[in-house]
């Protein structure tokens, strides 16, 4: 793997190609950033904001979606949030990972508030928003809802638990958004972020490296080592989105003694990715 520039972060999370500026975007959660970075010259520039996000998308006009911990909003250019959804009828909070999906609903997984320190509750959901502003619940019962993604068809959805190191299958009904278990799973130790190739194997992020899994059986068919000790997320980007991008965690870590941690790095891969799904 390459390291594609000196900026470290706490941890980074959610890295999304966007096809229309030709550039790179990943969070900062904890230090309130959103870089944007050239893949190849590894140039990069940040927007600090007055709150967290641990995740973002993108919507077809083009504007950014972030999800935070009180919700999730449309973000203008002078940082002002607009919500995607009526939040006096709606409450999703801890947000953490989230994607636009295959029929081009905001997808958004949260903390449950035990895990969250708020309650005892193991209440963490996988919420769906659509354009119109109508809010669902796909998943319930989650202590964290983190990675998720869909197959090459559209025909399932992969999501994992993070507190519990499965990776699930679900049926996935492109019109109502609905996903049903198929009984399918896979363990993966330090289990974080993942995304999809165009082979349909998932490429995860576990202790110490990348994992490239086949969806068709759930077997380790490659492993890639990365310089650091927990990559953290990982996402497909470049013009021909074969360059996968990880983003890379220095939380509670020493970094004399892991100088990495934190780092972003890149790596030319022989199967890449698709585009990134758009909001609406």
């Amino acid at each position: 793997m390459r390291l594609l520039h000196d900026k470290r972060s706490i941890i980074g999370e959610g890295p999304v190609w966007c096809e229309r500026e030709g550039l790179l975007y990943y969070v900062n959660g904890f230090e309130r950033e959103i870089i944007k970075t050239d893949i190849q010259s590894g140039e990069y520039s940040v927007m600090t904001l007055p709150f967290a996000v641990p995740a973002l998308g993108f919507a077809r006009d083009g504007r950014m979606i972030v999800t935070t911990f009180d919700g999730v909003y449309y973000l203008s250019e002078n940082l002002e949030r607009t919500p995607l959804y009526d939040m006096s009828k709606h409450s999703i909070l801890y947000g953490n990972d989230s994607k636009v999906g295959p029929d081009g609903r905001y997808y958004v997984g949260t903390q449950s508030g035990k895990r969250y320190g708020v309650s005892d509750k193991i209440d963490g959901k996988l919420y769906s928003i659509d354009k119109d502003g109508s809010v669902k619940v796909i998943l319930d019962g989650l202590i964290l809802s983190n990675g998720f993604d869909w197959s090459m068809d559209e025909r399932y959805l992969y999501h994992t638990d993070s507190d519990t190191n499965i990776i699930k299958e679900y049926e996935f009904d492109k019109i109502s958004g609905e996903a049903e278990f198929t009984g399918r799973q896979i363990e993966i130790p330090c289990v974080d972020g993942f995304t999809i190739d165009r082979e349909n194997c998932l490429l995860v992020t576990s202790k110490g490296c990348i994992l490239r899994i086949k969806t068709s059986d759930f077997t380790c068919v490659d492993e890639y080592k990365a310089p650091v000790l927990y990559p953290a997320s990982c996402g497909f980007g470049g013009k021909d989105m074969d360059i996968l991008a990880v983003v890379t965690s220095r939380y509670k870590l020493d970094t004399e003694r892991y100088p990495e941690a934190g780092l972003t790095y890149v790596k030319k891969l022989p199967v890449g990715g698709r585009l990134p799904y758009l909001f609406g």
